[in-house]
């Protein structure tokens, strides 16, 4: 049953309000529920009033009438309440500790026993079984304290950065601590709780621990010495900085700023919605004698890195400039190239030159010759049969050129037609183009043959006594049938120039060619050749110039090539050869890609493909280039890198490329 409360206790602490309350209403403490009413802590005296609001789970009717029996009496006079719980107290059996010695004294013939309770790290053995709850004890009763001591720990952890240059260390100790019995007053209700008797600390980390730990985290460079004494001394770090690495000095390439405007639109990037005037292609505002061209800025080289583990971070060497002129220029102070000449500047990679414009006011025929000049030529009418026109700079014929040859090293403009006629801007850039294109095909079909000949040794697909010269030849004429005969082209370039002493040539002639692979002892002796395009291309990209286009409204039965875009602002092309480093781009809705080869680097975009007739046109882009065509008709190809789609019917809006996945993509819809 419940009973109410409605009784007031005082004493010094609330502790001991509620044992007063327990024996003046015969329950247990727990049973008891309370309100402070009053709480006062002064400097020498302590003073707690509650009120019992409910006594819980009284059943025993013998107990019921003790407590209504002291009820009464507790509305009595203080003085005779005080002296019915000293009797009680006198009565009830005791508990204390004194200096770690646990008293006990029996109750008196109707008094109550000691009671105990245990605290959290503490474990209690009575009479050998564990106690985990309020217990009663005697002076008999064989007690066993157990604590739950705390062992040393000490912790050491290292944290390194991503890029390895640095490791920080963070050190923390934990003691071993002895626990031992709090002192308590004599009382019936004991709380049995601990005191710390002994903290020991851990042995610091050594020196040669911390150093043991780096090198187990493989940190043997750039340790710094007064980081290992702080993190023995201190009995506390936290991410202290205990390796540093070397940080890479980088290069410093040298530059050249180009001091005159140059108006070209070569940088934007050409769609179907843009108008190119063909006209300021090219274009360059003209420079005065003694006017500033260029100032060079020379480089300086880095310095390698070194990260904690020891690994070297190389940094490339600086990339080196050397300045030249050409007519109409000088070079001042070693730094500086001023124009001697009036006229319109240009560069070829980083030779600058001061062009003068060469005028034809009607055509070039027999009676003007073929026209060879080292600026810019304009021409007012037609270039005739049988004629040739090379400019060290920019073309520009206002009409058609007919079964001739135009070579420019700038940008060419034709207005008119082109028929049965070849046409290159870039000039010798194409053929470098070209030949950068050999080298890089040659290099990939290199790896792919020595990742072929890997693999083969590591699932030992290999015959016993195969020697890898035999596996090359075998791949050769099998697998790579085109690697030799590029190798073949590279070997006649170089040969052209003179170089007849070449790395490559040799390995072309010795491991590639005929029985030349069976001289191969190990195939990554292949490897060898691949450094050595690597060279070259590295050396011929930066000497390529600025790329430049060709424009014009229509050819045929022609060859078209230019090291940047060819760009066609009429009819279009019909069974031509046309190949641009960059982009092909057909400007008018109505022109018209009819038969022959275009070939672009990035992408081709047409408005009308092939024709109803069913005429073969092929368009080809590198691997990462893309096709788009308005409208296309059967027996178009379209080629990236090496896939190959053939259209079996009109169709619109399409476009061809390779996909996320490696996969050639064909978005069209039926015309």
């Amino acid at each position: 049953m419940t009973k109410a409360g409605g009784k007031e206790f005082q004493g010094a602490n609330i502790k001991e309000c509620l044992s007063l309350a327990s024996f003046s209403l015969g329950v247990p403490v727990e049973n008891i529920k309370y309100t402070i009413l009053e709480e006062k802590h002064g400097f020498f005296k302590k003073h707690t009033k509650i009120l019992v609001d409910t006594i819980e789970d009284i059943t025993d009717d013998e107990d019921i009438n003790k407590i209504g029996i002291l009820e009464k009496s507790v509305s009595g006079k203080d003085d005779h309440n005080e002296n019915i719980i000293e009797n009680q107290q006198e009565i009830n059996g005791s508990i204390e500790i004194v200096q770690g010695k646990i008293i006990i004294k029996n109750p008196a013939e109707g008094g109550k026993p000691a009671v105990i309770s245990p605290s959290n790290n503490i474990t209690v053995l009575i009479n050998g079984e564990n106690m985990n709850k309020r217990t009663s004890v005697y002076a008999d009763s064989k007690m066993e304290i157990l604590f739950k001591n705390e062992e040393a720990q000490r912790f050491m952890n290292l944290k390194i950065s991503a890029d390895k240059m640095e490791a920080y260390v963070t050190i923390n100790y934990k003691p071993n601590i002895i626990y031992k019995l709090k002192d308590a007053l004599p009382t019936n209700n004991l709380i049995i709780e601990a005191d710390v008797k002994e903290e020991i600390m851990p042995p610091k980390f050594t020196q040669s621990e911390v150093k043991d730990e780096l090198l187990n985290h493989n940190i043997k460079y750039g340790i710094l010495k007064m980081g290992i004494m702080k993190s023995v001394m201190a009995d506390e770090i936290s991410e202290l900085l205990i390796a540093s690495g070397k940080k890479a000095l980088l290069a410093i390439d040298d530059k050249v700023e180009v001091k005159y405007e140059v108006e070209s639109q070569k940088s934007q990037n050409v769609d179907n919605t843009q108008v190119i005037d063909y006209k300021a292609i090219g274009a360059v505002k003209g420079v005065e004698v003694g006017q500033v061209l260029a100032v060079f800025s020379q480089g300086k080289n880095g310095e390698d890195g070194i990260d904690i583990t020891g690994k070297i971070i190389k940094v490339r060497a600086s990339k080196k400039i050397v300045l030249g002129v050409g007519e109409g220029c000088q070079i001042t102070d070693d730094f500086t190239v001023v124009a001697t000449s009036k006229g319109k500047p240009s560069s070829r990679g980083y030779t600058f030159y001061v062009y003068k414009t060469h005028e034809i006011n009607g055509d070039v025929e027999l009676k003007t010759g073929n026209i060879k000049f080292v600026g810019d030529i304009v021409i007012n009418g037609s270039v005739r049969e049988g004629m040739k026109v090379e400019a060290g700079n920019s073309i520009l014929i206002k009409n058609n050129v007919a079964e001739a040859e135009i070579t420019a090293s700038g940008d060419v403009v034709v207005k008119g037609n082109v028929i049965h006629s070849n046409v290159a801007a870039g000039k010798e850039d194409v053929l470098i183009l070209e030949y950068l294109s050999d080298l890089n095909s040659m290099k990939n079909d290199l790896e792919k043959l020595t990742s072929s000949i890997r693999q083969l040794k590591e699932m030992n697909l290999i015959e016993r006594n195969t020697s890898d010269g035999e596996l090359v030849k075998t791949l050769l004429e099998t697998k790579f049938k085109k690697l030799p005969q590029t190798a073949i082209r590279i070997a006649q370039r170089i040969l052209k120039q003179g170089n007849t002493e070449d790395e490559l040539v040799f390995i072309i002639k010795n491991r590639m060619l005929h029985l030349g692979p069976l001289n191969i002892r190990n195939y990554e002796e292949l490897n060898d050749a691949v450094s050595i395009i690597d060279n070259k291309i590295e050396l011929i990209s930066t000497n390529l110039t600025l790329p430049v286009d060709v424009v014009l409204d229509y050819c045929q039965d022609s060859i078209i090539k230019s090291s940047g875009n060819i760009i066609f602002t009429g009819k279009g092309q019909y069974v031509s050869q046309i190949e641009a480093s960059n982009s092909i781009i057909f400007q008018n809705d109505k022109s018209v890609a009819r038969g022959g080869v275009i070939k672009a680097g990035r992408e081709i975009r047409c408005k009308v493909v092939g024709g109803q007739g069913g005429v073969a046109t092929k368009l080809i882009v590198e691997n990462n280039g893309h096709i788009w065509a308005e409208v296309a008709y059967p027996n178009t190809r379209f080629i990236i890198g090496t896939r190959e789609y053939i259209l079996d019917s009109p169709s619109k809006e399409v476009h061809v490329f390779i996909d996320e996945d490696r996969e050639l993509a064909v978005h069209k819809l039926q015309l």
